[in-house]
């Protein structure tokens, strides 16, 4: 059996262990409790000429689409309701491509859930996936609670 170099030994030489150096969130702050669980994300299609962050919260479009969960300041609504939680970031082309979304689980509020600017109050994202499609099972609390 042949002697391995670990990147522990000699880090300055051989680099440091992959999951040491992490340019992503962890879930231990994205989430809030562990219930609802955090289920396997859905695939679904995704709006065409539409770039996903990682952790971005979308909704169902009129037309069936994944795309940025919005809400209408003027005529307080929603335009794009909650759905849930785009799980990697993804940039759709014009010919469109299918997106990971969470549909459940228990999210921090302070956590690194991306918001469209529209959604610019605790309530709002508190309250968001209230009444959502199913199979949405998403709260949106503080860890504080």
């Amino acid at each position: 059996m042949a002697d391995v170099t670990t990147s522990y030994k000699n880090a300055d030489v051989y680099g440091r262990a992959a999951f040491e150096v992490l340019d992503t969130f962890t879930q231990d702050n994205l989430l809030a409790g562990s219930e609802p669980p955090l289920r396997p994300a859905l695939v679904l299609p995704g709006l065409a000429s539409t770039d996903f962050a990682q952790f971005e919260v979308v909704g169902i479009d009129a037309n069936g689409f994944v795309a940025p969960a919005e809400y209408d300041d003027v005529n307080a609504e929603w335009t794009v309701k909650p759905f849930g939680v785009i799980a990697h970031s993804a940039s759709i082309g014009a010919g469109g491509a299918n997106v990971h979304v969470w549909y459940s689980g228990c999210f921090a509020l302070e956590g690194p859930l991306v918001w469209d600017a529209s959604i610019d109050t605790d309530a709002l994202k508190t309250s968001g996936f209230i009444g959502a499609l199913t199979p949405s099972q998403i709260i949106v609390r503080s860890r504080e609670a």
